[in-house]
């Protein structure tokens, strides 16, 4: 009897001092909880800002992560993220999510998105776009209506 006490005491604390690890679920290790830099956007060209923004993404988050660390990480980021509903029309591979963020200063609204592309649970890619519009500008820079 005292064997069979001391065993499930044994049990017990190992279950309740043991961690626990889902190996099947990337964790959010790797992703930095300082805020994402978005640069000196307000005035560098639409070319610095979106390579300092590609690169910051890139950086940031690991293939191989949780996809909801990421999106988590995206929303204290003041992105708001929606599943992709455009159909792919058989072009490319679409992304599952679509994380963005908006800004105006002056005349030109800032635009960053950030396109997950997930295998499972877990982030298979990134990718960072940055566009300004400004006054009459089109999408892209591209001419307006």
């Amino acid at each position: 009897m005292k064997r069979a006490i001391l065993s499930a005491a044994i049990l017990l604390a190992a279950c309740a001092t043991a961690p626990v690890d889902d190996a099947g679920a990337p964790a959010a290790a790797g992703i930095p909880s300082a805020p994402i830099e978005l640069g000196d956007w307000r005035s560098a060209s639409e070319a610095e800002t979106s390579a300092a923004f590609e690169q910051q993404v890139g950086a940031r988050y690991a293939r191989g992560v949780a996809i909801s660390a990421v999106r988590a990480d995206l929303r204290r980021n003041d992105f708001a993220c929606a599943p992709n509903t455009t159909p792919s029309n058989g072009r490319g591979d679409p992304p599952n999510q679509i994380c963005r963020k908006s800004a105006t200063a002056g005349n030109c609204t800032h635009t960053w998105q950030v396109h997950l592309f997930e295998t499972g649970d877990a982030l298979a890619r990134a990718r960072a776009i940055y566009d300004r519009r400004c006054g009459a500008d089109g999408l892209l820079g591209g001419p307006g209506r």
